[in-house]
């Protein structure tokens, strides 16, 4: 049954914890959790956008919010914009009204909006935002786009070999039955997993799942995530790529919030909390502790192994000069291109090792079943 509540009387609002903007919000965060996190980055960006323009051209914050929740036909979002449009018409500032959707809003956009209602460019701040935003969305889908083709061709060769596996060569079985010693050795061995998938195909099944399923539980675990993000940093052939996006999205993050003018320590907060990789967190940590120490910030970089040594001396450079958050965002901008350049080498590598892959694959599966009946015709001449 729904409750009308008179906002402007606060001696008539029930007293249920379900009566405020604020239990509205951490229900509609608790849904969210539920039910997996249906507002998509695409959508937060336009949002940002969206706001960005309409204060950037006069207009008020809360016609702004009331015209784009008008317009906006997710749901839950729409729910979400009702809910930071209720707080702002009572008295809240927007970076407030966000903090109450943490799922939505993180703790880098949260700092940034504060600090442009602080400094009242709250408009140039969106802006930001929405290149950070922008920039990120670009990375994955380029990670992607480098993955994608390779994982089809690993899927499309497991369907052709299952296929060949139990359709084709139980044909063959009783032809070469009886003549095992003269067939090849990679035949026996198709021909027993042929046997043996269609014998027991339900051990296979349940294998598999619990294989996926033990592996998900081990990735979500924090040895896993541990010794994945220890695997990206260290092994050589992605170990590269990593660190550069890794660091390349930490300076990106620390030089725009600095350069908003907040605080260090809790720029360093805000941004470790934006980096996926352990190692990468730990590294954060250890500058917020040595800042808060009252060592220089550049100190923690030269003894960090997976930071590439140009970005240990320019920024060390301009912590002397006073410059950290300008150099720290031309560099985030110079291996931005770094990594677009290698990301395009990597999938112009993987994409012809694929191939290659599954051509000796099928070409092994083809000459295991067609050169023994070869060999059995030439036997019965």
């Amino acid at each position: 049954m729904a409750i009308t509540i008179d906002v402007k009387n606060p001696n008539l609002r029930p007293k249920t914890a379900h009566a405020g903007p604020k239990a509205v919000a951490e229900k509609l965060s608790r849904m969210t959790h539920l039910f997996g996190k249906r507002i998509k980055p695409g959508e937060v960006i336009f949002f940002t956008s969206q706001l960005s323009l309409m204060l950037e051209t006069g207009t008020p914050l809360k016609s702004a919010l009331e015209a784009i929740r008008n317009q906006t036909k997710n749901a839950e979002f729409k729910a979400v914009i009702d809910v930071m449009l209720q707080d702002v018409e009572g008295g809240h500032q927007l970076s407030e009204a966000m903090s109450r959707h943490p799922r939505v809003f993180n703790r880098v956009f949260l700092s940034m909006v504060k600090a442009g209602e602080t400094g009242g460019f709250l408009d140039e701040m969106l802006n930001r935002l929405v290149e950070m935003q922008e920039k990120r969305q670009t990375l994955l889908t380029q990670i992607r786009s480098a993955l994608t083709y390779p994982i089809f061709l690993c899927i499309l060769g497991f369907v052709v070999v299952l296929f060949v596996l139990v359709g084709v060569l139980p044909k063959f079985t009783a032809f070469f039955e009886g003549k095992e010693q003269i067939l090849p050795l990679s035949t026996r061995c198709l021909m027993a997993l042929s046997s043996s998938l269609q014998g027991y195909w339900w051990v296979y099944l349940i294998g598999c799942t619990t294989l996926s399923i033990g592996l998900k539980l081990f990735k979500d675990s924090n040895q896993g995530q541990t010794l994945i993000d220890w695997s990206l940093i260290k092994l050589p052939i992605v170990s590269g790529l990593s660190n550069k996006i890794n660091t390349c999205s930490m300076l990106r993050t620390l030089g725009h919030l600095m350069d908003s003018a907040v605080p260090i320590l809790q720029a360093l907060d805000a941004t470790r909390e934006t980096i996926k990789n352990i190692y990468f967190r730990r590294f954060i940590k250890q500058i917020q502790d040595h800042v808060q120490k009252g060592g220089k910030f550049a100190q923690p970089f030269s003894n960090y192994q997976f930071i590439l040594d140009s970005v240990r001396q320019m920024v060390a450079t301009a912590e002397e000069t006073g410059d950290l958050p300008k150099v720290m965002l031309r560099l985030a901008k110079f291996y931005d291109a770094e990594v677009d350049r290698e990301l395009k080498n990597l999938a112009s590598m993987i994409e012809p090792m694929a191939l290659i892959v599954m051509g000796a694959v099928v070409g092994i599966i083809v000459s295991s079943v067609v050169l023994p009946l070869f060999k059995l015709a030439h036997a019965l001449h």
